[in-house]
């Protein structure tokens, strides 16, 4: 028998929550459970139990633990105590299921709500002694691998939600880098890819963007390529080996894992494409921002100028547009020493201590430049001439030229 011996079985928080629900009634399943055995970091309690979301409710209530009806029509409800957060769903069964979202009834065995759940090892259980209970007999197999293998039938499983398809290749990334793919969850993927079509963008990108942030996804991101998935869902940005000279890098120089930074490198620079590929994906403003600026920016940046326009290069294309398109030429560069050229920029880029204009309109208009469009003009003139200056002008000088330029007629 498996048991574990997790430090959050047994704090106060978790023991205050089950000793309010039947003995017996509860167990922690899912992500917990699985990155408990995996010896990965558990950041969410998840916890099934036989009854029925309501009576939970009451339960709940009645010992003064704040409940939050988060998904109470679909059996769910969160639980804080003591400011731990503890998603509970009633065991369930699927009724129907069209690709996108089921029809559930609830139910008290244990073997029906682990066969509704997509990989065997999500489907573990686990009481507040750790005992684990493993209702499909293939669970703690295939988490000693591990394997990332659909509950019963690949098929059935994708056609009750497309999304599996994307999870099975999430799930393959984090935890199943070097070891092949199930052959049956991958035939079923690709033959059901379509599906991916009928998903909401949201749901895809939010996907997407853990299994790019996983260590080392390019070898899962390349079976997508050779399966068609990669181009149903990315044909802007489609090219796997860019995504594996990103990991490359980054496993050279210490890099954090960035999904953006590796979706560009996988995209070409291609401000319409680009552009195609985040309305489609519905990503924030934020997101969409920084790869658009990435994809638009025409500064000539290169290494190899001179500091001052190095660095004028880098104000103008901004800090930020500046680093990535560095870093992403790093990485794709087949020359060590024009890597290393480019890594230099990237260096140059993050670490330069950014200057400041230092000329404000208030500046101007005590000069008797007056408010509005001439205003205006003088700032972004003394700009101009600041950045050429390699931003060594300083403020004296530039008030002196504003003088001569936009008050000479006075």
């Amino acid at each position: 028998m498996m048991k574990l011996d997790s430090d959050w079985l047994k704090t106060k928080e978790t023991k205050k929550l089950f000793a309010v629900l039947p003995e017996g009634s509860a167990r922690f399943v899912g992500g917990c459970v699985r990155n408990a055995l995996l010896g990965e970091a558990v950041a969410d309690y998840d916890i099934a139990t036989t009854i029925a979301p309501h009576d939970v409710a009451a339960l709940l209530k009645s010992a003064k633990i704040s409940v939050h009806e988060t998904g109470l029509a679909h059996g769910t409800l969160t639980a804080v105590v003591d400011g731990t957060v503890y998603e509970i769903t009633t065991l369930r069964r699927d009724v129907s299921t069209d690709g996108r979202r089921a029809t559930i009834a609830f139910t008290d065995d244990w073997t029906e709500d682990a066969k509704r759940r997509d990989f065997t090892i999500n489907a573990l259980y686990a009481d507040l002694d750790g005992k684990v209970y493993d209702p499909t007999g293939q669970g703690l197999d295939d988490i000693k691998v591990p394997k990332i293998r659909f509950v019963g039938n690949a098929r059935g499983r994708i056609e009750e939600d497309y999304l599996r398809i994307l999870r099975f290749f999430r799930f393959n990334a984090w935890y199943g880098q070097d070891k092949a793919m199930d052959a049956d969850g991958l035939t079923a993927c690709r033959e059901l890819k379509a599906g991916l079509k009928t998903l909401s963008s949201e749901r895809i990108w939010s996907e997407l963007k853990k299994l790019l942030s996983a260590p080392a996804p390019f070898r899962t991101v390349n079976v997508m390529s050779v399966n068609g998935i990669l181009e149903t869902l990315l044909p802007e940005a489609s090219n796997a080996q860019g995504l594996q000279l990103m990991c490359a890098l980054e496993q050279q120089r210490h890099l954090a894992a960035d999904p953006y930074l590796r979706l560009m490198a996988m995209s070409a620079r291609d401000e319409l494409a680009m552009a195609r590929l985040c309305k489609r994906l519905k990503m924030s403003n934020k997101e969409k921002a920084r790869l658009m600026n990435w994809a638009s920016d025409q500064t000539d940046l290169r290494p190899g100028l001179p500091e001052k326009d190095t660095k004028i290069a880098i104000y103008t294309s901004g800090q930020y547009v500046a680093m990535d398109r560095a870093v992403i030429r790093a990485a794709g560069a087949s020359d060590p020493v024009q890597s290393a050229a480019w890594w230099a920029l990237y260096e140059t880029a993050r670490d330069w201590q950014w200057p400041e204009f230092p000329v404000v309109g208030k500046d101007l208009m005590a000069l008797g430049i007056p408010h509005g469009e001439k205003l205006g003009k003088a700032l972004s003139a003394l700009k101009a001439l600041w950045i050429r200056s390699g931003f060594t002008v300083e403020k004296p000088q530039l008030l002196n030229a504003a003088k001569m330029l936009f008050l000479s007629s006075k």
